[in-house]
């Protein structure tokens, strides 16, 4: 899926705390905290996100920890690590992914 990147965290940042936002966001940083969002979350290689998330779509190519409501999809590529738990309508796994997570899935409607 081709996705334009509106905000961008760099590997060698790191931030903690809330964040909301709408479109696109990439970390390959490091964050901590909370985030509630109408858009999508991109976990770079790079990247390693603990946090409670709320939003449409979580794609995980780093490492994310915590506890994910996704509205749309999550999907994790083969070098993207899950752990926690995972709400979500659709999970799409890739070959050599790391899912070590409670998950529930409900059809949406």
């Amino acid at each position: 899926m081709t996705r334009e990147v509106q905000s961008f965290l760099d590997s060698g940042t790191s931030f903690e705390g809330k964040v909301a936002f709408s479109g696109t966001v990439r970390i390959d940083g490091h964050f901590r905290g909370q985030i509630n969002a109408t858009g999508t979350l991109v976990v770079g290689e790079t990247g390693t996100v603990e946090a409670d998330l709320e939003l449409a779509t979580l794609v995980v190519h780093g490492t994310y920890r915590g506890s994910v409501k996704a509205k749309d999809v999550v999907e994790v590529a083969p070098s993207g690590v899950v752990e926690g738990r995972v709400s979500t309508p659709r999970l799409l796994v890739a070959e050599g992914a790391c899912i070590n997570a409670a998950v529930e899935m409900a059809l949406s409607r």
